[in-house]
């Protein structure tokens, strides 16, 4: 077996909605040889991974999955459950997965499956690789637990912390954008000019000020004892000649603690005397090198309590324990601390609701109290092993939110406010938080600026506080305000001229647009990105600008199976059409599989959101059954079944009627526009961009765009370089027409010449390309089409040959061409971009249409501003004047007329 290509969709995919692995698998040898052709395999596999018993499988019940291994199934299939199984044991709530075989390619397994983080997902992918592998080659010892393990380690090392980790749940739970940026726990909540961010329990909220102030132990006290707020008494020291008359002025028993420490590191409490004082300085200074100045303050009996507060509201509180070990009699200190460590629940630093215990530091307190590691306690004594209560140093909690008496409250989001923080975990040693506060029975001996919120999270008793929640419900008391409006556009054909004309409909006073499509990034008029720009990292750049007021993405399906999309919801979603296109690549082999791939868009369009689908393709009105949102249609014909019955039931519909672009919705029909009058349609022969039209007018007016707004903008859009790059865009020179369009498809190509075919000319020329990564019958086809329209082929070949051998994608298209009508005469070979539109020019005469099927069209701007060059002023026209309704095309006086071809073009 081997793995031929990975791919982590991160995003919505075609197979869920969640993080998925998608693997592709060639079985080798092993596609001949089912699990049930396998002696003791199926046994073999359970006696390794017992709880392999409990897959329901396709059959819906446990054991389902070893009646499949007991009939007979292939190893992708295997290793699908065996790579969750692993995940799972791992302690990763993973669940589902699927394994496609290929139709096409013999041997060749798409293996899909959950992940939450990536190295430990495919991680464990390998491992059950290995486990096969071993069974297969009859060695005799193999244990499953190294795998787990390993798994596991590498899920903690890399993913989220839990506080971070509870605040990207909750933002998901509340259909609210969230992204990890970089491999820290920093995420960003929002989209556009609504995002946010947090930083473990900081947000970009909290004032900097105030988080200085906080760290600084010796500037909080001054801020609280400036409020009247009790505070512990105490010195700052430097050195620790110091400490000898730090402790004798603020008396013992005392603590000592770093003044710019954080999570409790470095603090040590209850130290009786100038001995334990100074052999805990020692520890400090030597296990925490970084700190230079230390506080030494009065220590107060009395329990520790930690309130957090999100916005001056009490979320949550907790009554926090030091670590502890209970005797057994047998076992010395020093293994019971150890055995605690071992407890699943306590990890490293904060990967875990618990952290370890430090046997450092319980070295150090044990001493003052005169005890040893060493020692064997009794059995059923408790042994406090550390001072202090704090999670970081392996303490624990018990939830007590429900019972702290108001007066405390008051005392805890005051300190907050005091400090400036608008999170903020505040810890208060007192005898009792569930009476009324009275002077003196309570000190405030920290205000944290990034509370830990395990504690709340995962308490030893008491209920569980959803404190990620409180802090998103804060950030972001909705929905719509933390996400700015998305409109997703997909589908074979006409993506990037519906995204465009979606945007430019949409502007108006006071809002930026980001739209990314085929040909870059925009932000307004300002190109932040060039190239082919219709996937998730396209979007992902619009998506986190903080200027943009409302996204409009172009989103491809090469995008969709390399990554997911880039967003979990959007507000609109448009699906122009469905073709056969790209078939035969990463498991896409049949159209229904390519309209899958393009039904995602309808599945995430939020409810209350509008799904707008072509009527015209029975493929996309199949989509209506998979949305959320409200459906409107759109058609070339008015007396389309799918447009009556929508117009008959009150619903929104925008359609072609003869001349007319007409919109209907709520039992009212507006005729919109002449279409004519619409430049993008060719003065209406560009029947295509009739239909992207249509699709952009439904997006805008869901929007909240006006009939009147939509008339007046959409008039001001052009076929032309500026505003539709690279789509039909049409120049004359010397009584030569020269269009440039990006039709890469046979859906495309036979769009352009259904134009094509209403315009005079004497001959027609093409010059095109067939994309390497196309099936050879697509190719076939366009070679078909082309011939059967054009006088003249010149053949060129893309850049990237996608896979092709050179020549291939061209040789293809000459015997095609061939076959269908051209001969050998009429065709030329110029494998370079360039130097075929210079050949194809060439070839031209006054009277001729020169089409440019491009494949990068800065090369056709290079093409045309080199020709230009060349001729005399007045001889080049951009903005070509179309003909009248009944009129055939004319150029402008003193140019070639064009005239019908002997094809009838």
């Amino acid at each position: 077996m081997k793995i031929n290509k990975i791919k982590y969709l991160s995003g919505p995919n075609l197979h869920s909605f969640k993080p998925t692995i998608w693997i592709e698998l060639d079985l080798g040898e092993l596609e001949h040889k089912p699990s049930n052709l396998i002696p003791g395999f199926t046994e073999r596999l359970l006696s390794i991974i017992p709880s392999l018993k409990t897959h329901t499988c396709s059959k819906g019940y446990a054991g389902g999955f070893v009646e499949r291994l007991m009939e007979g199934t292939w190893m992708g299939h295997i290793l699908e459950h065996m790579a969750l199984e692993i995940q799972y044991l791992a302690g990763i709530q993973v669940k589902r997965g699927k394994t496609i075989t290929s139709e096409t390619r013999p041997g060749i397994y798409y293996v899909t499956y959950d992940y939450r983080e990536k190295e430990s997902g495919i991680h464990a992918f390998h491992c059950a690789m290995q486990i096969v592998e071993g069974i297969l080659s009859g060695e005799e010892h193999i244990d499953a637990e190294p795998h787990i393990a390993r798994t596991a380690q590498l899920y903690y090392d890399n993913k989220l912390g839990p506080s971070t980790e509870s605040i990207y749940q909750a933002a998901l739970a509340r259909r609210i954008p969230v992204e990890r940026v970089g491999k820290d726990s920093f995420l960003r909540l929002g989209t556009g000019r609504k995002q946010k961010s947090v930083q473990a329990t900081i947000s970009s909220q909290t004032s900097y000020l105030a988080v200085e102030n906080a760290c600084d132990k010796e500037m909080t006290k001054n801020l609280l004892e400036g409020a009247r707020l009790p505070v512990p008494n105490g010195v700052v020291i430097k050195t620790p000649d110091e400490l000898r008359m730090a402790g004798e002025k603020v008396g013992y028993p005392v603590v000592i603690k770093p003044v710019d420490g954080r999570q409790g590191k470095g603090v040590v409490t209850n130290l009786q005397n100038l001995e334990h004082l100074e052999a805990a300085y020692d520890y400090v200074t030597q296990e925490h090198s970084g700190y230079t100045e230390f506080i030494i303050e009065r220590y107060y009996a009395g329990e520790d309590y930690r309130m957090l507060i999100v916005d001056g509201k009490l979320v949550a509180a907790s009554l926090r324990l030091p670590p502890a070990v209970t005797g057994d009699g047998v076992l010395t200190l020093r293994q019971l601390i150890e055995a605690e460590n071992e407890n699943p629940l306590r990890g490293e630093d904060h990967e875990k609701p618990m952290s370890k215990i430090p046997m450092e530091l319980a070295e150090c307190c044990l001493a003052k109290r005169e005890r040893s590691l060493d020692e064997i306690p009794p059995h059923g004594e408790v042994i406090r092993v550390i001072g202090n209560a704090n999670l970081s140093t392996g303490g624990s909690a018990i939830d007590v939110t429900d019972q702290v008496h108001p007066s405390y409250t008051h005392l805890a989001v005051l300190a907050a406010q005091t400090i400036g923080l608008d999170i903020a975990g505040i810890d208060i040693i007192s005898q009792d938080v569930t009476v009324p506060y009275q002077e003196g029975e309570a000190v405030i001996l920290e205000v944290n600026a990034a509370p830990g919120i395990r504690m709340h999270l995962y308490p030893s008793e008491g209920i569980s506080r959803d404190a990620g929640a409180a802090i998103v419900d804060y950030l972001f008391p909705t929905q719509e305000q933390s996400a700015i409006p998305i409109v997703a556009v997909t589908g074979t054909n006409g993506k990037t001229t519906t995204a465009r004309l979606t945007a430019h409909l949409l502007k108006q006073e006071n809002r930026r647009i980001g739209l990314t499509h085929s040909d870059g990034v925009w932000i307004d008029d300002t190109c932040i990105d060039t190239g082919d720009c219709s996937g998730p990292g396209s979007a992902r750049k619009v998506l986190s600008h903080p200027e943009v007021d409302l996204a409009v993405l172009e989103t491809a399906r090469g995008g969709i199976l390399r990554e997911g999309l880039a967003f979990r919801y959007c507000d609109v979603g448009i699906v122009t059409n469905v073709a056969e296109d790209h078939l035969g690549l990463d498991g896409i082999e049949t159209l229904e599989d390519l309209r899958k791939v393009k039904r995602l868009i309808p599945e995430v369009v939020l409810p209350g959101g509008t799904c707008i689908l072509n009527a015209d393709d029975e493929g996309c009105v199949a989509m209506a059954d998979y949305t959320d949102g409200t459906i409107v249609y759109f058609s070339l014909h008015a007396n389309n079944p799918v447009i009556q019955k929508a117009i008959k039931e009150g619903r929104t519909a925008w359609y072609a009627d003869h001349d007319w672009l007409v919109c209907a919705s709520e039992g009212h029909t507006w005729r919109f526009l002449p279409i004519r009058d619409i430049p993008i349609t060719i003065n209406g022969f560009a029947r295509h961009n009739i239909a992207n039209a249509l699709a952009a007018l439904a997006a805008a007016h869901s929007l909240g765009k006006s009939i009147t707004e939509l008339r007046s903008s959409i008039i001001t859009f052009f076929p032309d370089m500026k505003q539709n790059r690279g789509r039909f865009n049409l120049t004359q020179i010397e009584g030569r027409c020269i269009i440039a369009d990006y039709a890469h498809n046979p859906a495309g190509i036979r769009a352009i010449y259904d134009t094509l075919s209403q315009m005079r000319m004497n001959r027609l020329i093409t010059a095109a390309s067939a994309a390497g990564d196309r099936p050879d019958e697509a190719i076939r086809e366009m070679g078909s089409l082309i011939a059967s329209h054009s006088d003249l082929f010149v053949i060129k070949e893309d850049e990237n040959l996608r896979g092709r051998a050179p020549m291939e994608a061209a040789q293809l298209l000459r015997d095609s061409a061939l076959k269908n009508g051209l001969d050998q005469a009429e065709i030329h070979i110029v494998l370079d971009e360039k130097e075929a539109y210079h050949a194809a020019w060439k070839l031209t005469q006054p009277g001729d249409l020169l089409l440019l099927v491009h494949d990068n069209f800065d090369h056709v701007e290079q093409f045309l501003s080199e020709i230009k060059q060349k001729q005399p002023a007045g001889q080049v026209r951009t903005s070509p004047r179309f003909r009248k309704k009944n009129q055939r095309f004319r150029p402008a006086q003193g140019e070639s007329s064009f005239t019908p071809t002997k094809r009838g073009v």
